[in-house]
């Protein structure tokens, strides 16, 4: 039995289902209940429609139900909590797709749920929880970190990628990734921008800003330590970027965002 012929045999109206290694469904499929996927860690492709999105640590993405979607995994480990829901009756909020950054709250919730993992016997406090998780998902989504980074289709560009999500540390130039995709600089540049609507460098950027959001997240290292650890040279030209992408500095980011 597969993934989505499980989850919709499963008679309850939410359902929990945590997985440390996740086997990706490299298939397009769908299943009757809406999925709330947070990617605890690693990171992985969402295919959803003719679209490509990355999904990193510490996202999370909504699919509503019936959307066709399958993942592929760019990380060698990826630790998945996935909850299902049924949301027949619902406001049109739930049949739109969302992918965005956990808020904290959210991700504890989430984290709560593992005590239901793959239980199939029906649990009245189980589904309160989880309904609770479901109702607020308007809001969460509302006050969430907007920075959705698309992904190429192509086979080459996707290596591009994955050399990028290996090595945003360090400084990456065009021309080497034009070298390891065996194109010119001008080739590279226009197909990128064609299949994810936004150029190589800019790409670069979204990556360095999502890591620093799990830095900051966590709470362990200085602005000036962390922007050294995800690629620029100084705190003053890492805010620029950050303030650039997300709309506020990395203090105001903590205060406004982390802060309890």
């Amino acid at each position: 039995m597969n993934q989505s012929q499980l989850v919709d045999q499963v008679e309850k109206k939410g359902f929990a289902w945590h997985a440390e290694y996740w086997k990706h469904n490299n298939e397009f499929h769908h299943h009757k209940k809406a999925q709330l996927v947070y990617v605890e860690s690693g990171y992985q492709y969402l295919y959803v429609d003719s679209c490509q999105f990355l999904l990193p640590q510490n996202h999370v993405a909504y699919i509503p139900s019936n959307r066709p979607h399958k993942t592929t995994h760019a990380s060698e480990h990826v630790s998945l909590r996935t909850l299902y829901f049924d949301v027949e009756g619902l406001p049109p909020f739930y049949d739109d797709l969302y992918l965005f950054a956990i808020p904290t709250v959210l991700r504890e919730m989430i984290m709560y749920t593992e005590k239901w993992s793959m239980n199939m016997k029906h649990n009245e406090s189980e589904q309160t929880f989880l309904r609770a998780i479901l109702l607020e998902l308007p809001s969460f989504v509302k006050n969430a970190v907007p920075l959705i980074t698309p992904v190429p289709k192509t086979p080459v560009l996707l290596e591009t990628t994955a050399y990028i999500h290996n090595h945003y540390p360090s400084t990456i130039t065009i021309d080497e990734l034009a070298q390891l995709c065996f194109m010119s600089i001008r080739t590279l540049e226009r197909q990128f921008k064609k299949e994810t609507g936004i150029s190589v460098a800019k790409y670069i950027q979204m990556v360095r800003i999502i890591k620093s959001i799990e830095l900051l997240s966590e709470g362990q290292h200085t602005i000036n330590e962390i922007a050294l650890l995800v690629g620029y040279n100084s705190a003053q030209s890492y805010s620029n970027v950050f303030t650039k992408l997300m709309g506020q500095r990395p203090t105001q980011f903590i205060q406004h965002t982390l802060t309890p």
